[in-house]
């Protein structure tokens, strides 16, 4: 039987609908008030008092805790299954919101972050079932829906933040919306209790030396990985610098631009309308022409916005400029939310796929926390505006890299 670059057999596989269904519609129930609680979330730690290069350390410790969980989160997807894992750390993860709420320090919040961040090693097994719930002939199309139903309803998240701000205040506004978090969560949790169904087939048993065996295991899926996805983890890693980098744009924007509270809700709605509107779009693209051209043409928007925020003058012109800069970043993340995963899929065996990408978004998430943690420390030394200049450098070394990763889809 012919097999492609991933292993995978030709034949068409079926879409598990229980599990599109499933995740899509927990997405749509809980993502409105996530986002709505990100929306002002680094001016709501500056609240509490912390500095950008406190609010910067917060996201980064959080960023590196997730890195190591999603270690034993991997080698357990593909040991006991995607399902239990999903399940049990939504949960977890929805309790995490209610501390949040009763916070009255910045302290608090980063343990709660953190306790947040271990639960979040089930991510290889969501990464893990979504990739085995799609055929690759559709796959491109298949995580376009399952990231743009949720969209739908995320479009308002910054217009209800707005208002819970404008009402009580970034302090008790962001509370109230954290309280929602945690009850929309536990809903999004049951949904997947009664959901979800188990992908992997053939699972095998704990081993009793379970260090010895992950580390069996790691060494053959990162031989893999690096074999396979050589020029692609080079560029993630560049990527992450870049996006690390730009971490404090909410307070680079709010505090440094003085672009408004209501202004900022607008550029955030419209960000979203932008990646919304585009996505299916360019998801159809990826499985006709591919997933190397979306992805080249992404980096150099990126870029683009990039340098655009590093430019913005202060003031009542810098509305526009944020706007521009930011919309330019979603028409970029909606060329490559469905190139960027049907390519890791392409290319990660089934019987690995937990690990590989537990390896894949270890790399990930190092690199961009420990940028973060650097772009809060260049804010505070070398000004507000110099974590941007060097993110656009960043973005064009990554376009170099992106030039050689291999093309996957086969014509």
């Amino acid at each position: 039987m012919d097999m492609d670059a991933s292993g995978e057999s030709d034949l068409q596989e079926k879409i598990i609908w229980a599990n599109v269904i499933g995740l899509t519609l927990s997405w749509i129930i809980w993502n409105p008030f996530q986002n709505a609680v990100w929306t002002y979330w680094q001016v709501f730690l500056y609240a509490l008092g912390a500095t950008p290069f406190i609010i910067s350390l917060i996201s980064a410790l959080s960023g590196i805790t997730i890195s190591i969980a999603r270690i034993p989160g991997g080698y357990l997807a593909d040991k006991v299954g995607r399902r239990l894992l999903i399940v049990s750390m939504t949960y977890v993860i929805a309790f995490t919101y209610l501390i949040m709420y009763f916070a009255n320090s910045w302290e608090i919040i980063l343990i709660a972050s953190i306790i947040s961040n271990i639960a979040l090693f089930y991510q290889p097994a969501l990464n893990a079932i979504i990739a085995d719930s799609l055929p690759k002939t559709t796959r491109g199309r298949g995580f376009a829906i399952i990231n743009i139903l949720p969209s739908i309803v995320t479009l308002i998240s910054p217009y209800i933040a707005y208002i819970y701000v404008s009402k009580y205040g970034i302090l008790g506004g962001t509370r109230e919306l954290l309280l929602l978090s945690f009850l929309s969560g536990i809903a999004a949790a049951t949904v997947r209790l009664f959901t979800l169904k188990e992908t992997i087939k053939h699972r095998g048993k704990l081993d009793s030396d379970i260090v010895s065996e992950m580390k069996f295991e790691y060494k053959k899926a990162i031989k893999i990985v690096w074999g396979r996805m050589k020029f692609l983890l080079i560029s993630y890693a560049l990527t992450g610098i870049a996006m690390g980098l730009s971490y404090l744009t909410q307070f680079y924007s709010l505090k440094y631009l003085m672009v408004s509270e209501e202004k900022w809700a607008y550029i955030q709605i419209i960000s979203f309308a932008t990646y919304l509107v585009l996505s299916l779009p360019f998801s159809v693209a990826t499985d006709k022409i591919g997933r190397k051209p979306p992805i080249i043409v992404a980096t150099i928007v990126a870029f683009i916005s990039s340098v655009i925020l590093a430019i913005a003058p202060i003031g009542e012109e810098a509305f526009l400029y944020v706007l521009i800069s930011s919309t330019l970043g979603s028409l970029a993340w909606a060329m490559v939310s469905s190139a960027l995963p049907s390519i890791e899929a392409d290319l990660l065996p089934l019987e690995i796929r937990g690990k590989g990408y537990a390896v894949i978004n270890l790399i990930n998430s190092l690199v961009i926390s420990l940028a973060q943690l650097l772009s809060g420390a260049i804010y505070t030394v070398m000004g507000p505006r110099m974590p941007f200049y060097l993110s656009s450098l960043f973005w064009l070394l990554s376009l170099v890299m992106f030039m050689k990763i291999p093309e996957t889809l086969r014509r």
